[in-house]
């Protein structure tokens, strides 16, 4: 899922332990920002794909702050409710990308019906797909498509589903497929979007790969 530049006010408090991995949303523009261990995201449609080091984190009066000179992610503790699928989550993120600032939510979705996510990847080039958070996510090299996700068109038999939406168009086809990692998933995806047409694997592991 990935971030200010701004003055920090250290806390006086002993930090908590910074999360492996964390995620970050908003709605207008829709955007994403993660917090992957040693290196941290920001994107949005219509703007190549930020990654940079994680630098370290700085407690802050009601959370936390990564902050580079490319962009900086703000986390302050307090439940914030999503404006595109009006779930709620256990933080408020303000991300700063060169003059450009979004606002949006953090963390895990509280509430226990929220549903899971789907991904799918694929290699050569590697590109990724996710739908989660009420949002169609689609990267590959520095290229990214991200749009409120919509309503599935399913076969009559239930062997494939295809999202359409304007800009992008995925396929996934109930069917073995292994992908380099050797694991076998459930689904054949096949993903169309601007110049690019690239096919994977997604959903559910169906048979991990062999020892």
């Amino acid at each position: 899922m990935f971030l200010l530049g701004a003055t920090i006010a250290l806390a006086a408090q002993t930090a908590e332990p910074p999360p492996q991995s964390y995620r970050a949303i908003g709605a207008s523009p829709l955007w994403q920002a993660a917090i992957h261990g040693e290196f941290m995201t920001f994107e949005t449609p219509g703007r190549d794909r930020l990654t940079v080091p994680t630098p370290a984190r700085q407690e802050t009066e009601l959370g936390y702050a990564h902050g580079t000179s490319d962009f900086s992610i703000s986390v302050e503790h307090g439940e914030c409710t999503d404006a595109l699928n009006g779930w709620t989550y256990p933080d408020r993120v303000t991300v700063q990308a060169g003059e450009d600032r979004y606002e949006g939510c953090g963390g895990d979705p509280l509430g226990a019906n929220v549903p899971a996510g789907y991904g799918a990847a694929g290699g050569e080039p590697f590109w990724s797909l996710e739908i989660a958070d009420g949002r169609l996510y689609f990267g590959v090299n520095e290229y990214v498509v991200m749009v409120p996700a919509p309503a599935p068109q399913v076969t009559g038999d239930g062997s494939s589903r295809r999202y359409t939406a304007p800009g992008i168009s995925v396929l996934l086809k109930r069917e073995d497929c292994e992908l380099e990692d050797e694991r076998v998933y459930a689904d054949a995806v096949t993903v169309t979007a601007g110049a690019w047409t690239v096919q994977g694997c997604g959903g559910q592991v169906i048979r991990e790969a062999p020892q």
